[in-house]
């Protein structure tokens, strides 16, 4: 295993570029921080993946089983020092490992086929911690895949890997959807489109089964666009107590999401 101690070397070099999204679009690649981490990409079968370890993290018995493992699928292995750890993963006390992964390819094309199951559609969605619960939830409830319009945040920004806990792997995402687009998915997949908002809306407990459809999700602070909503099969809302205004996007497709799963079930 190479051991490296310079901030200069092309490896190190390289993950400091992948904190800036327009190196991540232009490499296709992408930091994801920790050990369940990189346990979660060998079980997906990430192939050709660098994984930066520190010495003490390399003793960790879990490492040496992983380390053995990936040998098949062409991991690379570089023991950092300390400092240089900190500078890759941007936190102070992290778990001493850090992956640059390639970004899976998604067509847009493998969504305009019949389609069963739920998926997530997020319009908009800026808040890294938002998309990052919200794929993690959205794992949890057994959903599909996630469709992000144009104009959310990058899905592979770091705190985003870091809020989904290793569900980016899990599902695919397709990203800078446009209304256009939408409407041939949602006419050509047979999904339904179910958005969340409260004009013309019903209480979420009077709707469904879905068992096959698109929830919706919009904007933290607008909720979905109009052209976007105008989509939609069904507009449903929860129901809150009076004097509160909304809910936390993430909290809203927790409830929603996990009630739909056992609606269908």
């Amino acid at each position: 295993m190479e051991q490296i101690t310079s901030a200069g070397n092309r490896w190190v070099k390289l993950a400091g570029r992948l904190k800036i999204k327009k190196y991540r679009d232009k490499n296709r690649q992408f930091l994801m921080e920790g050990l369940r981490s990189a346990e979660d990409a060998l079980a997906q079968g990430y192939r050709d993946a660098v994984c930066f370890l520190t010495e003490e993290a390399r003793r960790n018995k879990r490492v040496e089983a992983l380390i053995e493992n990936a040998a098949k699928y062409h991991w690379l292995f570089l023991e950092v020092t300390e400092p240089l750890m900190q500078l890759i993963a941007g936190t102070e006390h992290g778990q001493g490992i850090m992956l640059i992964l390639q970004k899976k390819p998604e067509d847009v094309q493998d969504l305009l086929q019949p389609l069963h199951g739920h998926y997530v559609l997020l319009d908009c969605v800026q808040d890294p911690g938002n998309m990052g619960t919200i794929f993690r939830t959205a794992a949890a409830a057994g959903c599909k895949g996630i469709l992000l319009t144009e104009g959310c945040t990058d899905p592979f920004a770091e705190k985003v890997v870091r809020s989904s806990m290793g569900s980016i792997l899990r599902m695919p995402v397709y990203e800078k959807l446009t209304p256009d687009i939408l409407e041939q998915v949602r006419n050509m997949s047979g999904l339904k489109l179910i958005g969340t908002a409260l004009e013309n809306g019903i209480a979420y407990r009077k709707c469904g089964p879905f068992p096959d459809a698109i929830f919706v999700f919009g904007n933290e602070g607008n909720g979905i666009r109009p052209e976007i909503l105008a989509l939609c099969d069904q507009r449903l809302y929860i129901p809150m107590a009076s004097g509160v205004e909304s809910l936390n996007v993430s909290a809203s497709a927790a409830i929603l999401l996990f009630y739909f799963k056992e609606e269908t079930a």
